[in-house]
């Protein structure tokens, strides 16, 4: 039998861990780099000598042929995105090899925020009214009519990390937000050539993480994520705290994230689900049919026993063991806490001593994209300016809550990062 090779569209961020996984399993992987350049934001976390070829894809023809010659007489075994930019060719790919994945003609859906919220409209599930847009005059129109109410959320159709996701609540804040994004280009790497407006979910968010094999879906992890909003600008993120798999809670959410899945056909893989437990229920805020980005895997694996990337994995090399967990729900043996760092000052790092207190703490793991002296931070406005990642995890719960106290308090007397050429926020 010929030797199999992954196939990984866009490693980067988390997807970045599933070569490595890959390899350990006697796997060797190929990379295909879906755009002439990486997105900037990407860059860092990008491992390119993980793989046994890189190819930087122009047509499909022509990727196909460079796969064939990179893997002499192996053979392709799976195809899988490892960013949310690598969703689309990654499903083209595995049509194009015969091999498992998400439907092409139903691609556009798992990318496109306002086609996403069709579709579940479509499946009679819960969604948020959207409009996607080019003329500011019509967005106006559409926040002002219908009784929708303020706040009006503004974001890119097809970006990730709360790229200029922004809660306007008048008219001035709207056309500012709209402005800001069209024409320009995002987070990953493309123009905003239409912004996508929904109202505003009241509620809790929720992290529904999930793997799935022929159409049937294992949740690998639920997290409550905590943001905090900032008027006319993006959200922040706060925290996430892993949930047990069961509970009324947690089997609304799962109940309504399968009927998503199947909505958004969402067959193969992993998916990566916001959702607002709101009023009327479980609302869709986004999916991408890929993994969670930013996040350090080893936590959750001691608290689990496994993550959404070995259970990736493992849906590929393993189907057997991974069909078996289809009967069980993941059992949570320590509580976990993912705390996103919060800048209130932009300027240069000159002292990072304050990340000794932090190692310090009972319940501390680990942490990453923390920077260095002379490093340039930002004032945290989204996922991509925030100045580090640090995970908690104890058997107390208690006491993960009191070491994040303790975080917030060293950010707030600056005692984390000192700065030169601060500007306050």
């Amino acid at each position: 039998m010929s030797q199999p090779f992954a196939v990984i569209v866009d490693a980067y961020s988390t997807g970045a861990e599933l070569a490595p996984k890959f390899s350990a399993r006697g796997i060797p992987s190929i990379h295909i780099q879906s755009a002439a350049t990486v997105p900037p934001s990407y860059v860092p976390s990008f491992q390119p000598d993980s793989f046994a070829a890189s190819i930087v894809y122009r047509n499909l023809d022509d990727c196909v042929s460079q796969l064939a010659a990179a893997m002499g007489g192996g053979h392709a075994g799976w195809v899988m995105a490892g960013a949310e930019t690598g969703v689309e060719l990654a499903d083209l790919l595995a049509a194009e090899l015969g091999l498992d994945g998400n439907p092409v003609a139903s691609s556009r859906r798992r990318r496109d925020k306002y086609e996403m919220a069709s579709a579940l409209r479509e499946a009679g599930l819960e969604a948020a009214d959207s409009l996607r847009t080019d003329d500011v005059e019509v967005l106006l129109q559409w926040a002002d009519g219908g009784r929708r109410g303020w706040p009006i959320v503004v974001k890119p159709l097809a970006s990730a990390g709360s790229d200029h996701v922004f809660f306007c609540v008048n008219a001035g804040q709207l056309r500012a937000a709209f402005d800001s994004m069209i024409g320009k280009r995002n987070r990953m790497g493309a123009v905003n050539r239409e912004v996508l407006a929904q109202t505003f979910l009241a509620g809790t968010q929720y992290v529904v993480n999930s793997v799935s094999i022929g159409g049937r879906h294992y949740f690998s992890d639920i997290w409550i994520d905590r943001r905090k909003t900032l008027s006319g600008a993006s959200n922040l993120y706060d925290c996430e705290e892993l949930l047990p798999a069961v509970g009324p809670l947690q089997d609304s959410l799962t109940a309504y994230m399968r009927r998503v899945l199947d909505a958004l056909e969402v067959r193969n893989g992993p998916a990566h689900s916001e959702v607002m437990m709101t009023e009327r229920g479980p609302v869709l805020v986004e999916t991408g049919a890929r993994l969670q980005g930013s996040m350090l895997e080893q936590p959750v694996i001691d608290a689990l026993g496994a993550s959404q990337v070995t259970l990736a994995v493992e849906r590929c090399c393993d189907p057997e063991a991974f069909t078996r967990r289809l009967a069980a729900p993941y059992v949570l043996s320590r509580h976990v806490m993912c705390v996103a760092l919060i800048s209130d000052q932009s300027g240069t790092v000159e002292d990072i001593s304050g990340l000794g207190a932090i190692r310090e703490l009972p319940s501390y793991a680990c942490h990453f994209h923390t920077p260095e002296v002379g490093d340039r931070i930002m004032r945290t406005t989204d996922l991509f300016s925030i100045p580090g990642v640090v995970y908690l995890t104890h058997a107390d719960q208690n006491m993960l809550r009191r070491d994040y106290e303790t975080i917030r308090g060293l950010e707030r007397d600056r005692r984390l990062f000192a700065v030169r050429q601060a500007e306050a926020a």
